[in-house]
């Protein structure tokens, strides 16, 4: 299936940031931190609207 134009550009882009970052030492926490520090926050805020806190 082909991506779209905005798609293809927010895949170059994220390719781009990779070759020029992917060396440095921090660059892996930092991933990490930009994609799962969404994902726990979320997991928290459903957590806590199930438990009934929010």
């Amino acid at each position: 299936m082909p991506l779209s134009p905005i798609e293809e550009l927010g895949v170059a882009i994220a390719d781009g940031i990779e070759e020029e970052f992917g060396e440095r030492d921090w660059w892996s926490s930092f991933k990490a931190i930009l994609f799962y520090g969404p994902a726990v926050l979320i997991a928290i805020y459903l957590l806590g609207f199930l438990l009934g806190i929010f």
